[in-house]
């Protein structure tokens, strides 16, 4: 419960941070290429530091990682408020801010997914990977609102300060969870870290199957995430000609479509296989995307991110109890942070091409694009029967 309480006010201040931080550097600049330059700030720690985070999970107390993880983001989050209220504009100031508070956030999520079956039973990972999931949607859902609603009373600048407040609200309830609740199979380790980063890499090299999702989702954000983090304001303000609150609205209601896709898992998850889940909902999620070349009003693209909105949970629930049910518990940290690698760190890539590519090309061309590969990616998973059959062999 206090694991789910932390999440969701964190969550909400992530959410107001993540649809913040791009429409600040656009305000600032008008550049699209700038915006670019710092949501890849953002995402380049995943693909520096990912591996290392994940061997630090294995190997120190997980719930002590979170809460340093969580400490130093209220701190450095709360230095970028401090300098934009002294009247702060440069671009690479602010990326350097983001990118200090994403190293630090690195270390948060392996330790967390790592943690929960430990809290657990074995039978009971959908279901709290889905309750967990349903936290993270719901505060996606009031993130996007609460930025819209405060945006006029407190201005962009507060919007930052709502998120370090939300990181100390989190670190206080993880602080708050008795270790007498966490269960871990105590196995021999490898001496060093190098070499548990080594056994984490031979295991996912020895299992061809689970190098095969994480190469799939790799490229599967490759082409979403950087329309998706980069793409949408874009779109917002040139295509749909709308400000800042238009903008909040339009995330809330795919955070509405996440939050239904993900009661979705939770009611019918265990009954349907998980591989065949992710997989279709790469489909839908590269699919709705491709049809926003065909939008121009508001609130019709309100209602296809809803629908989009709905592929996200079936990706990450369905993975990530995957990965729990497969791996050993004390690889399971190192694996989570190759996920993370894989998601966070092609997000750093596909969010670096956008902007550019964004100055030459119409957004909309960009969306039809990338999405048909998207999808793509969720055709080849449901024809890789190793892939489909990977939780079978496991058991």
């Amino acid at each position: 419960m206090l694991l789910w309480l932390g999440h969701i006010i964190s969550h909400a201040g992530d959410a107001i941070y993540q649809i913040s931080l791009p429409w600040l550097i656009l305000e600032l600049t008008g550049s699209k290429t700038s915006t670019s330059l710092v949501a890849v700030s953002v995402y380049l720690p995943a693909v520096l530091f990912s591996l290392m985070a994940g061997v630090i999970g294995d190997r120190f107390d997980r719930r002590g990682v979170m809460i340093f993880s969580d400490g130093a983001r209220m701190l450095f989050v709360g230095s970028l408020v401090a300098y934009l209220l002294n009247g702060g504009t440069e671009p690479l100031i602010i990326g350097t801010f983001a990118f200090t508070v994403s190293t630090f956030g690195t270390l948060f999520y392996p330790a967390r997914d790592a943690l929960i079956p430990s809290l657990v039973k074995p039978e009971q990972l959908t279901s709290t990977n889905a309750f967990i999931s349903t936290s993270g949607q719901l505060a996606h859902l009031s993130g996007p609102v609460l930025a819209g609603a405060l945006f006029a009373w407190v201005g962009l600048n507060h919007l930052f300060t709502i998120d370090a407040v939300s990181f100390s609200v989190s670190m206080i309830c993880i602080a708050l969870i008795s270790k007498k609740h966490i269960t871990i199979q105590q196995e021999k380790e490898p001496a060093t870290h190098i070499h548990q980063l080594k056994e984490g890499l031979q295991f996912v090299r020895k299992k061809g199957d689970l190098a095969g999702l994480i190469t799939l989702t790799a490229v599967n954000n490759l082409f979403i995430m950087g329309p998706a983090m980069v793409g949408t304001p874009i779109f917002v303000r040139e295509v749909l000609n709308l400000d800042f609150g238009a903008y909040a609205m339009i995330e809330a209601h795919m955070a509405g479509g996440m939050l239904a896709g993900t009661l979705f898992i939770w009611r019918f998850g265990k009954k349907i296989n998980r591989s065949r889940v992710l997989f279709w909902g790469m489909v839908l999620d590269g699919l709705t995307y491709s049809l926003l070349y065909y939008i121009g009003s508001y609130e019709a693209t309100k209602i296809l991110l809803f629908i989009h909105g709905i592929g996200i949970p079936m990706i990450t629930v369905s993975r990530t109890t995957i990965i729990q049910s497969v791996v050993p518990d004390r690889l399971r940290g190192r694996i989570f942070s190759m996920v993370s690698m894989a998601v966070i760190g092609f997000t750093a890539l596909s969010s670096g091409l956008v902007g550019p590519l964004a100055e030459v090309v119409p957004i909309s061309t960009i969306f039809l694009v990338i999405g048909v590969g998207a999808a793509l990616c969720g055709v080849i998973g449901l024809n890789s029967r190793g892939i489909m059959k990977m939780e079978k062999k496991s058991g």
